[in-house]
């Protein structure tokens, strides 16, 4: 019996060891997507006009691309790397020449003299201001420990916000794609599949892409794990958090003139 005993134990300790990794697999799916802010993950400026995909307002743009940073000293050296690969990795896949020394936006450390710049920070899940709104340092959230910083594409999804994008499904065309089943949304988070009009969005003239990495994933917001949003499309995939589709990376060019 005491042999049974010490293999019941050791086996134990190993699912113990084992469970919370698991049950993030399954909790956490895209954490951005319910991080509590507006559409889970973005944070609204005060005089904020609903837009689509792109926001309109040139003044959203970084000028020349150029994004200031600076990463809070929360972070301790292992995280901080993990997110400034994730701003190498944007910056390369945008790039028109990703092994030369052209770039179509870049992430560099702030100065004393920049005035507009991201502050990234510890904080409850994900979250972003979209596009450049205000100076001082606009928070990007990536929770420490978490999905947040452990899964490169959610890093990029934050950093595109920042560079002045929406959700995908938030396109004035969505409903040739798509169909959001209110009755499996949980009530409350209705206003999280809001449609902008085509005269408030921008959608750079690129067609509606599943494969975005700012697309929800068909169970976001759902109350009960049943589909809140049906692709048209019955074999197509949606909310991947790999890596940046090919029309991901048309609009950050197209947005920023890159093209």
């Amino acid at each position: 019996m005491l042999i049974q005993d010490v293999l019941l134990y050791l086996s134990l300790i190993s699912c113990v060891i084992c469970y919370p990794h698991q049950r993030s697999l399954i909790e956490t799916d895209n954490v951005e997507e319910i991080s509590g802010d507006f559409e889970g993950d973005i944070v609204l400026a005060p005089d904020t006009i609903y837009r689509g995909i792109g926001v309109k307002s040139p003044l959203a743009r970084w000028p020349n691309g150029i994004v200031p940073y600076e990463i809070l000293s929360e972070y301790d050296g292992y995280d901080q790397a993990k997110i400034v690969a994730a701003m190498r990795r944007l910056e390369r896949l945008v790039s028109l020449n990703p092994h030369g020394q052209s770039f179509c936006i870049r992430f560099r450390p702030k100065t004393d003299k920049d005035n507009y710049f991201i502050s990234i920070r510890n904080g409850s899940g994900c979250s972003s201001f979209v596009g450049r709104v205000f100076e001082g340092g606009q928070p990007v959230t990536l929770e420490m420990k978490s999905y947040c910083v452990d899964r490169e594409a959610t890093i990029m999804h934050e950093f595109i916000h920042a560079l002045g994008f929406w959700h995908e499904q938030s396109r004035p065309d969505r409903d040739d794609y798509i169909t959001i089943d209110f009755d499996n949304v949980r009530p409350g988070a209705e206003h999280n599949f809001n449609k902008y009009s085509v005269e408030l969005t921008d959608t750079l003239n690129l067609p509606y892409d599943y494969n975005s990495v700012m697309h929800y994933s068909k169970t976001a917001f759902s109350v009960n794990g049943s589909p809140t949003i049906i692709t048209k499309d019955p074999n197509v995939w949606i909310g991947q958090r790999n890596t940046l589709s090919a029309n991901d990376i048309q609009e950050i060019r197209r947005y920023y003139n890159c093209v």
